[in-house]
């Protein structure tokens, strides 16, 4: 799976794991790994990288 893709299918499991779990307690995480088995390099990738994404959304929704 290409980066693009394991970032934006980490993102929508992360966010559908809340629904179980609110908190990112044990239990949220292993609910995360249970559906992306290596979401640490999604997880790790967004944090060095996520700001870049925001900027640019950001950037060609205002022209």
């Amino acid at each position: 799976m290409c980066n693009f893709t394991l970032n934006w299918y980490y993102l929508i499991v992360h966010e559908l794991a809340h629904l179980l779990e609110s908190n990112h307690t044990p239990r949220f995480w292993n609910i995360v790994a249970v559906q992306v088995p290596n979401y640490q390099v999604a997880k790790n990738w967004l944090r060095y990288n996520g700001n870049t994404l925001e900027v640019d959304f950001v950037d060609k929704n205002l022209n």
